[in-house]
């Protein structure tokens, strides 16, 4: 058998998608190469909806930015996916800082100790630890689409897309699927 990167294939597969959305309804998924990521990561949706709510402030930063400066074209393209990545970092950084912050809790806590560990067992403290934004250039791409067509648009676009391309990996790979998100599943950022 034929071992393939299952992100190439993703992302493949999502630009079949996406030239069939663009070419049939007039819709763009968000990017080239998003729905491919996004499909992957759809069986987590904390990770999705923080990844979107970083487009919606790389959008709205930009849009405000550009009501004081002249920002078209590949300068607007530019300061989106700068933007995009450096709220990606932020987010990254936070995660880093949270995880460094529970395991000095944990080492200084004396008799409170496992109290820090059933705090850090939470499963709200670990989803959030488990989360984290889809790539570093994936919001910026999606605030792209969100300034040229509209967010409604963007996002009914990228969800039909992404879903598309997920049934398509389910049918074509599915045990590469599996082990990918078993991969996805040990790790953690900042660990």
């Amino acid at each position: 058998m034929i071992a393939l990167n299952i992100l190439a294939v993703a992302i493949g597969i999502g630009l079949f998608f996406t030239l069939l959305l663009t070419q049939t309804l007039g819709l763009a998924a968000g990017g080239l190469v998003v729905p491919g990521y996004v499909a992957l990561q759809l069986t987590d949706p904390l990770s999705l909806s923080l990844t979107l709510f970083a487009a919606l402030v790389t959008y709205l930063i930009v849009k405000v930015i550009a009501s004081f400066a002249i920002i078209y074209g590949r300068r607007q393209t530019i300061i989106m996916i700068l933007t995009g990545y450096l709220i990606a970092g932020l987010f990254d950084l936070f995660i880093g800082n949270l995880v460094t912050w529970a395991d000095l809790q944990m080492i200084a806590g004396g008799g409170g100790a496992q109290a820090q560990v059933g705090m850090l067992e939470s499963t709200v403290m670990m989803s959030v630890m488990e989360s984290s934004i889809i790539g570093y250039i994936i919001p910026g791409l999606i605030a792209i689409w969100f300034e040229r067509q509209g967010v409604l648009q963007t996002l009914c676009g990228l969800a039909v897309t992404a879903i598309l391309v997920r049934l398509a990996l389910i049918v074509i790979m599915p045990e590469s699927l599996q082990m990918y998100e078993a991969s996805q599943a040990f790790q953690m950022p900042g660990w």
